[in-house]
């Protein structure tokens, strides 16, 4: 048997979006189908829009970002059942790759592909999700391990973050850099991912956090999750005037969350004695970083900076995801703040939720599907916060 649905859909680098009737096969033995109830608009779409998806075969479903319901299980599924709310996660631990098998599943490369089950109508092309997920649709197919229930007291169209931007960055605080208390911390680049940064630095007991952007908006964005301190990166030298705020001595953390090399450089220049900077942001390709290394405040040597390189927040997401949910749950991680607009799957919709992220209108669009989840409390945005 086969379900019927809609999904996003993209033909090649660049193309057009369009969204078109898609045919979801049943899951196939370690298999699980999901009816989607919200999918966030992350920066990684419009990457893979942009760039491919990561290696994977044309055409493309878009989206990766998603939260639903267990439609129908595979044999030999034992974690999830038909009616459980459930996050996707493309960072899922191999088990089989060299850094799994040293106990190190955090470090692990995410080899897991999705299951060519979702089709499209019109030709019967198989359809890969972006980072084998495709949650921009009303259903998908992804393995076992690639679905986390969650509780009933979080809304999926807030749950939905965790499958990407949010466990991004908190995982980027709290396993990458491993933020202790008291520590002085930076982020660059607040979009949703440099937001959560933010939110797991504080969650980890970090003092001083210095938020720097080059939008006005979205320094203020960052003082409601938290910041004590801004700097407007399109005003001054954003290495310089972290500095300043710390006494000359540079931070213990710096965040970079945009995926650009020079702002890479910009956190290694931000750390003090032994600082620890930690690139987030997926970079173009080709790109190359420069740094200082000896002669200098700002030389990397001398100081025994670290820079590190997170994937996706280096989550393993059975631990970590109930853990953010409980957080959110709790008040202490906000996750209703984080979505600026609900939007629906339309090309319409999709086009304009590309752009506001593009000009820093949003920090994220959530397309949700009504009367999927039947959690308590789910409230609808439609105005830009």
């Amino acid at each position: 048997m086969s379900t019927e649905g809609l999904g996003a859909v993209l033909d090649g680098v660049g193309g057009a979006i369009r969204v078109e009737p898609i045919v979801i096969e049943d899951p196939a033995p370690g298999e699980v189908m999901v009816r989607l109830a919200a999918s966030g608009i992350c920066h990684s779409d419009l990457w893979a829009i942009e760039h491919g998806n990561w290696g994977a075969t044309w055409p493309m479903l878009l989206g990766h970002e998603g939260a639903g319901v267990v439609e129908a299980v595979g044999d030999g599924v034992t974690s999830v059942a038909p009616g459980q709310r459930v996050v996707l996660t493309w960072a899922v631990p191999c088990g089989t790759c060299r850094q799994c098998l040293r106990g190190a599943p955090r470090r692990c490369g995410h080899e897991l592909h999705q299951p060519p089950r979702v089709r499209r109508t019109v030709n019967g092309d198989v359809l890969t999700g972006v980072l084998h997920c495709g949650t921009l649709s009303t259903h998908t197919v992804v393995t076992e391990p690639q679905v986390v229930p969650m509780p009933l007291e979080l809304p999926l169209s807030r749950a939905c973050l965790l499958g990407c931007g949010v466990s991004t960055g908190v995982g980027a605080a709290t396993q990458t850099a491993k933020v202790w208390p008291e520590a002085t911390v930076a982020v660059i680049g607040l979009g949703g991912i440099g937001l959560a940064a933010l939110q797991g630095a504080r969650l980890a007991g970090a003092t001083r956090l210095i938020a720097v952007d080059v939008v006005p908006a979205k320094l203020d964005w960052a003082v409601g999750f938290g910041a004590t301190d801004t700097v407007d990166a399109s005003q001054d030298d954003a290495v310089e005037a972290v500095r300043e705020l710390t006494g000359g001595t540079g931070v213990d953390i710096a965040f970079e969350a945009v995926g650009r090399p020079e702002c890479v450089r910009q956190a290694v220049e931000m750390l003090g004695f032994a600082g620890t900077a930690v690139a987030i942001g997926v970079p173009p390709v080709p790109s190359e970083i420069t740094l200082p290394w000896n002669g200098s405040d700002r030389a990397a040597y001398p100081h025994k900076v670290n820079l590190l390189v997170t994937d996706g927040g280096d989550p393993i997401p059975s631990e970590d995801f109930p853990e953010m949910a409980r957080w959110a749950i709790e008040g202490s991680l906000d996750l209703d703040s984080m979505v600026t607009r609900e939007i629906s799957l339309s090309e319409d919709d999709l086009t304009e939720a590309f752009r506001a992220m593009l000009a820093g209108e949003v920090i994220r669009s959530v397309v949700v599907f009504p009367g999927v989840d039947p959690a308590p409390g789910e409230g609808a945005l439609s105005a830009t916060r």
